[in-house]
């Protein structure tokens, strides 16, 4: 007999091992190091879940807006999320495929949350755009900086709902790549040895995805700084360098794996013996990563400012005045009919805390009797959480937010 004989440790196996034989394979291999390798994505992954349950209380005791209370827990839920999914993975490397559709879809939906909240930090779609579409932006934003000789660009809302539909397609894309790396792992066809894995094209395809979605969510950060006081009190900058890095190391990291692996650079050696080892060193990775990008997650959206204040934005005094059934534009058009028939002036100004409206009164108009009832509305300002409604324009009806949000008025 030769002395070219191999053991089954020589072996790229097709097939994982179970979990049971995985551990053992690593703790034989490595020993004491093995066991250490195994314990720290568990000890990180409990911490991680720790701070999520005391957020989960800070959150809960201190807001009283349930969207924006679902907004801010779902996107804080994400990094032990994925942590937890991505250590099931990594123990389970028979799983690896479903566990990485499970957390692209966890992660999916938070984009869609994040959105979501800037929106409703803004006070709404329109009251976005109105704010925000004074001030043009350049379209060079990361990942795209080879757009500086495109001209700049001015919010409208035809240019929003685009830029929804680059975060958006995120939420279909992706979801839908894991489906199928689903359906080709349980035939036996996601990864391959002698050529190009389909592993490689659905993270492909997943990666453009990602760095559309990124895309979208850098102008959609540009148009939110535009609004004068945004960025100061709601951290806008740190919000989005967090779901940007989250989107990044979910979406993007795969496809550079699986490259590294098809030239080789990942060797199927004992005791990572099997095809599908990148997707364990990967998951390895994504808890160290994420475990971080959570303490940043933690910074930015467990702030007390945003909580405290419960910010929802109106463009001018529409709530007081009881428009809730008709649009905002015919309630604005409206009341400026109104006060130009009376003779008042209407100063305005566009800022984050919604319009200021200074009226003021002619001295022949019919109305100048009242010439030192002067009222300064900011009708979006909130102190330590109560709605402060404009001076002489209360208005029993109007104590509830419009737009179908809940009643914040009480004290936080």
């Amino acid at each position: 007999m030769g002395n070219n004989s191999t053991t089954p440790q020589d072996i790229c196996r097709p097939i994982p091992p179970s979990s049971d034989v995985f551990s053992s394979d690593i703790v034989n291999a490595w020993g004491a190091g093995g066991v250490i390798v195994l314990l720290i994505p568990g000890i990180l992954t409990l911490i991680s879940i720790g701070i999520y349950a005391e957020e989960i209380y800070y959150v809960m005791l201190k807001s009283n807006s349930k969207p924006l209370r679902n907004a801010l827990l779902w996107i804080l839920s994400t990094f032990p999320a994925i942590m937890t999914i991505a250590l099931i993975g990594m123990f389970v490397p028979r799983a690896v495929v479903e566990v990485g559709f499970m957390y692209n879809i966890y992660v999916a939906y938070a984009i869609y949350k994040y959105y979501y909240l800037i929106i409703v930090f803004a006070g709404g779609t329109k009251p976005f755009v109105e704010k925000s579409c004074v001030k043009e932006i350049g379209m060079n934003a990361v990942p795209c900086p080879c757009l500086v000789c495109l001209p700049p660009i001015r919010n409208s809302v035809r240019v929003i709902e685009i830029v929804k539909w680059l975060i958006l397609q995120y939420v279909v894309i992706t979801p839908l790549c894991g489906a199928i790396a689903v359906i080709l792992r349980a035939d036996g066809k996601y990864y391959k040895v002698n050529e190009v894995s389909p592993s490689v094209y659905l993270s492909l395809f997943s990666a453009i995805s990602t760095l559309l979605c990124i895309y979208g969510i850098k102008l959609l950060f540009k148009f939110t700084v535009v609004i004068e006081g945004m960025e100061d009190t709601h951290a806008i900058r740190g919000k989005t360098a967090c779901i940007q890095l989250t989107s990044f190391i979910v979406g993007f990291e795969a496809l550079i794996f699986n490259i590294i692996a098809q030239v080789g650079w990942i060797p199927c050696v004992y005791p990572l013996n099997f095809l599908s080892n990148r997707r364990v060193i990967y998951n390895y990775f994504v808890i160290l990563q994420i475990f971080f990008v959570g303490f940043l997650g933690r910074h930015y959206y467990r702030r007390s400012k945003d909580i405290q204040r419960q910010v929802v934005l109106h463009d001018d005094l529409t709530i007081a005045v009881d428009y809730s059934g008709r649009s905002c534009l015919v309630a604005d058009a409206t009341l400026q009919s109104a006060r130009e028939h009376d003779g008042i002036i209407v100063e305005q100004r566009q800022s984050y805390h919604g319009t200021d409206n200074i009226p003021s009164l002619d001295e022949h108009s019919p109305g100048a009797e009242f010439s030192n009832f002067e009222t300064k509305s900011r009708t979006s300002s909130y102190s330590l959480g109560k709605h402060s409604m404009p001076m002489g324009l209360e208005n029993p009806h109007t104590s509830s937010i419009v737009h179908g949000e809940q009643d914040i008025s009480s004290q936080v």
